[in-house]
């Protein structure tokens, strides 16, 4: 039965409701849709730096594993007028019917460390911002940041997904940090393969795809020095490419020069030439400006920069 065709007209809203109302509502209306065989819940999800997302998952009957659908989205369009309680749960139950049928895949593979090891791959993020999330997960320090892992799914309804470890995880299956570090160092640039584009060509494909609105001179300047993009082939979480073995030497090779790190986001890293006139005072003002006005909470990596000098990467000071 399609419970979107169940909901029952309500008195129309005469104001707008805050989020914690918002949401109240919310849970009540998918309450009396979906009848009282289906448990909807409040849930709210840490993610990177320290970011919480709120929202509230859906169980059905006999159903282990469910979806947490994020309501922030959903709630500026109810604040700007453009849907509706209904036309929100309506939405709700869309998405949730998607999603329970990825959640309902059997993942009890995951605590066969075999099943994974090949699977098995690091991201970098920001040490400061996640102090409380480290605490349970396995990771080491790197400079200002902390490498984590994660197990890459690729084979749930053509789609990917990554699940991190945690240390209860670690556990169950009988290694060690150190084990997991050099089976990611392996994985990962197979897995996620590296991309080095110039960054005017990177964003003028951006620009195509409707992702991004200004050209590289609109961000760096006219006359600006060449710079290259560093990500990985899905460009999501890129920034542990500068984790690749040999991968920063070859470049520094390549260029004849010492190199600048810049952190655009948890996904990418922006390169610059140190032979190219531009200051690490000038640059690591232009991260901070960047990260000020362009990067959101979650996607935050660092506000420092950094150089590539006699095969050492460091914070420049």
């Amino acid at each position: 039965m399609d419970m979107q065709l169940m909901f029952k007209e309500r008195s129309p809203e005469y104001f707008v409701l805050d989020f914690e109302g918002f949401r109240e509502e919310v849970i009540e209306e998918l309450l009396e849709v979906c009848g009282n065989e289906f448990l909807v819940e409040k849930r709210d999800v840490m993610k990177n730096n320290g970011v919480t997302l709120s929202g509230i998952s859906i169980t059905g009957p006999g159903e282990t594993v469910f979806p947490t659908i994020y309501l922030e989205a959903l709630f500026d369009e109810y604040r700007k007028g453009k849907m509706n309680i209904k036309e929100i749960v309506n939405e709700i139950l869309r998405i949730y019917t998607k999603e329970k049928n990825v959640c309902g895949v059997n993942m009890s593979y995951l605590t066969d460390f075999d099943s994974v090891r090949e699977k098995l791959i690091y991201r970098l993020i920001n040490a400061e911002k996640n102090e409380s999330l480290l605490k349970d997960i396995p990771h080491r320090r790197f400079l200002d940041l902390a490498v984590i892992y994660t197990v890459y799914i690729d084979d749930v309804f053509n789609s990917a997904g990554n699940v991190t470890v945690r240390n209860d995880l670690m556990e169950k299956w009988g290694v060690d940090e150190e084990e997991l570090y050099i089976l990611a160092t392996r994985n990962t640039p197979r897995i996620k393969k590296p991309v080095i584009k110039e960054l005017g060509e990177m964003l003028a494909e951006l620009m195509d795809t409707g992702e991004c609105r200004d050209s590289a001179e609109d961000i760096f300047g006219e006359g600006m020095v060449k710079m290259f993009v560093l990500t990985n082939c899905d460009r999501y979480y890129g920034d542990s490419i500068i984790l690749y073995p040999g991968l920063l030497k070859d470049l520094r090779d390549m260029m004849k020069t010492d190199l600048y790190l810049l952190p655009s986001s948890v996904h990418e890293f922006i390169i610059v030439p140190a032979s190219g006139g531009i200051g690490s005072s000038e640059l690591s003002d232009l991260v901070k400006s960047v990260n000020e006005s362009s990067v959101v909470a979650e996607d935050f990596l660092s506000d420092n920069i950094y150089l590539y000098k006699n095969d050492t990467l460091d914070i420049c000071s």
